[in-house]
């Protein structure tokens, strides 16, 4: 995240916009895929978009080409999604915003291994979350939660093993 065009916008942010622009530069741009070379004209955004990009519209042509493209399609998918799963999209963001600074590497860190699984793998995971009750779910979050630095290590630890006794 280009930590001084937040430092300047931050600021001039009120507190929904705030959720929404940590939604969109942490959770749409964090791993943005570099490729795009083009970038996208402010012009050419739907007014769902650019009301919900409002915040950054003054530095919007300051913004790499792959930042737009990314800002762009999280701006339409925030605007597609349920109002419940908007609602948990700013909770996590709030989370993610109290975390400390090594949680919150860790957070990126699993992310983007997530991200770097195969597609099957991925869907698997999903397919397995899915399944849970909600109270396994919860049960899954609060001893995460609950975890002392040294027992995540250790379940980091186990994990590893797994798969390296798992074949591929």
């Amino acid at each position: 995240m280009n930590s001084t065009f937040f430092s300047i916008l931050y600021p001039m942010l009120h507190s929904q916009q705030k959720i929404i622009a940590h939604t969109l530069l942490v959770g749409f741009s964090l791993f943005a895929n570099y490729a795009w070379a083009e970038g996208v004209a402010w012009e050419s955004l739907n007014a769902q978009q650019q009301q919900t990009l409002s915040a950054v519209k003054e530095h919007w042509n300051e913004l790499p080409p792959h930042r737009q493209e990314k800002l762009s399609k999280g701006a339409e998918k925030w605007a597609n999604m349920p109002p419940e799963q908007r609602e948990r999209a700013q909770e996590n963001i709030s989370r993610f915003k109290n975390l400390s600074p090594e949680d919150k590497a860790l957070v990126k860190e699993h992310i983007q291994k997530f991200r770097q699984l195969p597609p099957e793998q991925r869907a698997a995971l999903r397919e397995r979350w899915k399944n849970m009750s909600p109270e396994q779910k919860e049960t899954f979050k609060n001893r995460i939660r609950n975890m002392s630095p040294e027992q995540r290590k250790e379940l980091r630890e186990k994990i590893k093993a797994r798969k390296i006794e798992q074949p591929q």
